[in-house]
């Protein structure tokens, strides 16, 4: 169970008694200035205008997105005429409530297909997530139609609750009876009370999320696990190299993203060197950044996930598409290895 810290975002209130102090007849022993006074006052007045734009709820967030949370799965299911209808969510909003009893609350954004099973099932699981469990967050952040989301999760039906999912090889899991549940601002607050409670001793890192950007819930643990190199070396794929560079392009744009993937792809390579078999390469670096970047600005909508902007732009994941611009002997040049060359086929797209 995880202490509870709660913040509290307050308007300030003006005191009458201010406008009193400083407008009375001031004694030679406690003398304010004219200049002095209309200080006060000025300040005063900026501090209740800030409280009242919304640069009051930007601030909150970047506070909240700065401070690290437990990554959890949340899960719930049925079974109805031999089917068995589950579902997950990777969380980041939740929280320890009360210790006796033993109640935690998770909030689900508004609307949400999770809340609409839980009216239902009125259980669900939570799972703390290893540091390695990284598969597992961006799999449940994700919902797409048609496909079960545990699929290649190992997982078993709850022998306390038939048709709550309850995962394998996590930190912890608590299976939860829900107590409550209250609309708040754009979300929903599910409180649960704990009836039973599993905790792996072997796993003595939980994953820690800590948002700094407007980056999906999967693309931000994602980059967060790449950064801190705990990405495992098995998920280090051709797609995960294009999703590293898709997230930072994004967020960056690709000039200033470029020094950030070149520097955070030899940091990983370090960190697992014993299993590179292929050291960096600064031009298909720089190649995938150009094409990258040129299927953002050929988009007309902006895709909001990675998952979105793969399938519109399939043809990133075909290897053999540098050989439309290079040759062979030109990659395979080692001046390549270590400068950016230019292709000798045709002219990279936004050059």
């Amino acid at each position: 169970m995880f202490p509870t810290t709660r913040f509290c975002v307050f308007k300030p209130k003006i005191n009458s008694n201010i406008f009193r102090f400083v407008t009375a007849p001031l004694s030679t022993s406690n003398c304010l200035s004219s200049s002095k006074v209309e200080e006060i006052l000025n300040r005063t007045d900026r501090l209740h205008h800030h409280a009242d734009d919304c640069d009051t709820r930007k601030t909150y967030k970047t506070i909240m997105q700065r401070v690290p949370q437990p990554v959890v799965v949340a899960t719930t299911g049925y079974h109805e005429d031999g089917v068995w209808h589950k579902k997950g969510m990777t969380c980041t909003s939740f929280t320890s409530v009360s210790f006796t009893p033993p109640i935690v609350s998770i909030c689900l954004k508004i609307p949400s297909k999770f809340h609409n099973m839980l009216e239902k099932t009125k259980h669900f699981a939570v799972h703390t997530l290893a540091n390695y469990q990284v598969s597992y967050g961006m799999n449940f952040a994700q919902s797409i139609p048609g496909v079960c989301q545990f699929d290649g999760i190992a997982h078993h039906d709850s022998t306390h609750v038939p048709g709550i999912p309850v995962l394998l090889g996590c930190c912890a899991v608590m299976e939860c009876k829900a107590d409550s549940v209250h609309a708040v601002g754009d979300h929903n607050v599910w409180y649960g009370e704990v009836y039973d409670a599993h905790i792996d001793d072997n796993l003595a890192h939980p994953m820690l999320y800590q948002s700094r950007s407007f980056r999906s819930v999967g693309d931000e643990i994602f980059i967060q696990s790449f950064e801190d190199a705990t990405l495992p070396f098995e998920n280090w794929t051709h797609e995960a190299h294009l999703r590293m560079a898709w997230n930072y392009i994004v967020e960056h744009g690709r000039d200033k993203a470029i020094p950030l993937i070149k520097d955070g792809i030899k940091h990983y390579n370090q960190y697992h060197q014993d299993k590179i078999k292929t050291g960096y390469h600064e031009t298909i670096t720089m190649f995938y950044c150009f094409v990258i970047d040129d299927a953002i600005k050929q988009s007309k909508i902006p895709a909001k996930t990675f998952e979105v902007f793969l399938k519109e732009n399939g043809h990133l994941l075909d290897r053999s598409l540098m050989y439309k611009y290079y040759s062979r002997e030109r990659f395979s040049d080692p001046e390549a290895n270590i400068k950016f060359v230019l292709p000798d086929k045709q002219v990279l797209p936004g050059m």
